[in-house]
């Protein structure tokens, strides 16, 4: 074993017990290992004056609050499935990733046009910290382009819309709208969360679009056990700056998430067929059933969206593992439908191995986030006998034989 650490005489036996405590260190190996090992350290070691200058203008390491490269060796592997060109960047969460990037591009008397109905994280971020910051807001139907094109102002630098919203899965034309962004002889922004879909499904850069979001701990994190969240670029110059605003807020992926979260993004591309079949499947056996109101899937020919869901897709009969659907009898229904399942897990979250349900009008899409839509448009949009289900990758034998027993609780 060697060390970069010798004692003033040049030899290692001269130091005293504590600095040999301390200073004995591995040199990197002869061999490479096969798979990338996790770069804990806070900090990294220049080797001379211009070495650690080259740190200043992003070339190398030095501090892991900047960047480290199992972070970076995760962000650009997620950027490669993406097709972004201009690279990706990590962070703590999702959130963070789509906080971090409003607070990058947006500024006082800027405006933004986003969905009236997308993950109510976002809503209460335009509710609550827009107005902070001096930024306006309008809502509109993200299925309808034109929506878009009426609110745009000459302050308008954002337009903000999901892959597939959170939790009634409507779908945005993303042609539409990296087209949208450069009608006006200015182009205006766009950014999209693809949490739903993943790179596996749908890929927004591939229309135009500048920013693709995703919630990591979902599809691409994989097994429940990591939060993260990543902002893939079509442009170098969107990634620079938004990982300056990073660096100041310190959102950073951890090493020991990022190595987790870069071996799950090697099997995706097994997971996801699983979980997109596994989603039809069950949509269709629900859209049959009599104690179902409605079925929202877009891969469904019902879906309003179809055929926009099947434009945006990269691959045929990929569109997502997320579905959503209204039982009769509203929120007792609901209630006892969530408490009855078996095989499924009654929890928050998605895109895990597992199957999940949860009850967003009274887990997740929160009073004060669903007020802000309610305020525009009269009752909130957030049935009470909604349930959202994140299909896993059991056998769906099993899965269809637990919505029976539990539809039959209802």
């Amino acid at each position: 074993m060697a060390s970069t650490k010798v004692g003033a005489t040049g030899d290692r036996k001269d130091l005293q017990f504590g600095t040999k405590a301390v200073s004995l260190r591995n040199p990197p190996p002869d061999q490479p290992p096969l798979v990338a090992p996790i770069y804990a350290s806070s900090v990294f070691c220049p080797r001379d004056f211009e070495d650690a200058a080259k740190t200043q203008i992003g070339e190398g390491f030095l501090y892991s609050r900047w960047e480290n490269p199992t972070t970076n060796l995760a962000a650009d592997a997620i950027a490669e499935l993406e097709g972004a060109a201009g690279g990706a960047l990590l962070f703590a969460s999702g959130m963070c990733a789509i906080s971090t990037a409003f607070m990058t591009f947006l500024k006082k008397g800027d405006h933004v046009v986003a969905p009236d109905m997308c993950y109510s994280a976002c809503l209460s971020f335009f509710n609550e910290m827009c107005p902070r910051i001096g930024v306006d807001v309008t809502l509109v139907n993200q299925c309808d382009i034109d929506t878009y094109r009426k609110a745009i102002r000459p302050n308008t630098v954002l337009l903000y819309g999901e892959t597939y919203t959170n939790p009634s899965l409507e779908v945005v034309d993303l042609e539409a709208l990296g087209k949208l962004s450069d009608e006006g002889g200015r182009h205006i922004r766009t950014m999209v969360d693809n949490t739903f879909a993943s790179p596996f499904c749908v890929q927004p850069i591939r229309f135009g679009i500048d920013v693709s979001l995703h919630s990591c701990t979902k599809y691409l994190g994989g097994h429940s056990d990591l939060t993260a969240g990543c902002a893939c670029f079509r442009l170098p110059s969107d990634k620079q700056e938004m990982l300056q605003i990073r660096k100041m807020f310190g959102g950073i992926t951890s090493p020991q998430e990022a190595f987790l979260l870069h071996r799950s993004v090697k099997t995706l591309h097994v997971r996801m067929p699983q979980h997109c079949s596994n989603a039809m499947a069950v949509a269709r056996f629900l859209e049959s059933h009599d104690k179902v109101v409605q079925v929202f899937y877009p891969g469904l020919p019902s879906h309003p969206q179809h055929l926009v869901a099947k434009s945006n897709a990269v691959r045929e009969d990929a569109y997502t593992g997320m579905l959503a659907f209204v039982l009769k009898g509203g929120f007792e229904a609901a209630k006892t439908f969530v408490l009855a399942v078996k095989v499924i897990t009654f929890a928050v979250s998605l895109g895990g191995v597992e199957s999940l349900v949860e009850h967003p009008a009274s887990m997740t899409h929160d009073p004060a986030a669903v007020s802000l839509i309610a305020g525009s448009q009269g009752p909130s949009p957030v049935a009470d006998g909604l349930i959202r289900f994140s299909a896993g990758m059991e056998d769906i034998k099993d899965l269809i034989d637990d919505l029976t027993q539990a539809l039959c609780t209802v």
